[in-house]
């Protein structure tokens, strides 16, 4: 089974896309079987960020059993690794209003994808969609700028994540998934508080949810001026929130990121010296190690296979 790894933010024109489409490509270039899907409802793009205009069919044709098999709407780039692709559906009343049946068969379809990485880009917001498609992977990455608001924005994301993933803690049954689902929530604190309330001991349950959610830190267009202070950051998502959001790297203010944008090109294949070419690759090391913890255990016959 494949490693499934999902990138959302706060808001958009964070550069999320960009460093997934990078990513994707980096990891096919080190022998990696990798799809990249593009699941941001309403803004999808990645296909544009490899030239490919008008893709003979996206998400919404496999939404609308158009077709029968998630595997018919994959795009293969052969000449740059094999890597492939799912081109999003765009903004249509079917994937803005997709039902809960419908959504799960859509996870569950990319479970049947014979990749060794799924990379999901989940767009930017926090819609539900949005938010169970980023809960839904092994590996989860925000993206933030350093800038006040973007930061804002990107701690506000992960607060909701958090709600998410405390609410989907709790079988649907529950007395307290019942009680919770009736209320809208502006903390996790307000969530957890109310849970206890409900049935006592369900606070340690949702916190221990929490215990393995630690989402990873990419900020884009680091300048020497707008540092992000990162301690500070996370101690506030500590306290508040209960997880640790470890840093996977950062990526400079590079004009050659604008000049591969208008080349219908990732960066790393366009500029591979360029010096967000090189960051890139930094966070590709760091999350193809990552990739390997997760990876299934791998039988004694097959691991002898390997070995010959």
């Amino acid at each position: 089974m494949a490693v499934t790894i999902s990138i959302g933010s706060g808001k958009g024109g964070v550069g999320k896309t960009m460093i997934l489409c990078n990513l994707a490509l980096l990891l096919a270039k080190r022998g990696k079987k990798v799809c990249l899907v593009d699941l941001d409802i309403g803004g999808a793009d990645a296909h544009l960020l490899f030239g490919l205009f008008n893709p003979k069919h996206s998400l919404a044709d496999f939404l609308t059993r158009k077709v029968d098999s998630i595997q018919d709407v994959v795009h293969t780039f052969y000449s740059l690794n094999g890597l492939q692709l799912i081109p999003g559906s765009g903004s249509t009343l079917q994937t803005a209003n997709m039902t809960f049946q419908e959504k799960q068969r859509l996870l569950r379809s990319l479970n049947t994808l014979d990749v060794d990485v799924i990379l999901i880009d989940v767009g930017a917001g926090t819609s539900y969609h949005t938010l169970d498609f980023f809960m839904f992977s092994d590996i989860q990455i925000c993206v933030t700028l350093p800038e006040p608001t973007s930061i804002m924005d990107f701690y506000s994301f992960l607060q909701l994540a958090t709600i998410r993933k405390v609410l989907s803690s709790f079988l649907s049954s529950s007395q307290v998934s019942t009680t919770l689902k009736k209320q809208s929530f502006s903390s996790l604190a307000e969530v957890l508080e109310l849970a206890e309330k409900t049935q006592p001991g369900a606070k340690e349950k949702a916190q221990k949810a929490l215990r393995y959610f630690h989402p990873l830190l990419v900020v884009n267009r680091d300048t020497t001026n707008g540092k992000v202070n990162k301690n500070k950051l996370n101690q506030m998502i500590n306290k508040y929130l209960g997880i640790e959001v470890p840093s996977l790297g950062n990526i400079p203010e590079d004009k050659a990121i604008a000049d591969a944008l208008k080349a219908y090109m990732p960066i790393c294949e366009l500029s591979p010296n360029a010096s967000a070419s090189k960051a890139m690759l930094q966070i590709t090391e760091k999350i193809e190690k990552l990739i390997e913890l997760f990876r299934p255990s791998i039988k004694p016959e097959e691991q002898k296979k390997e070995s010959i």
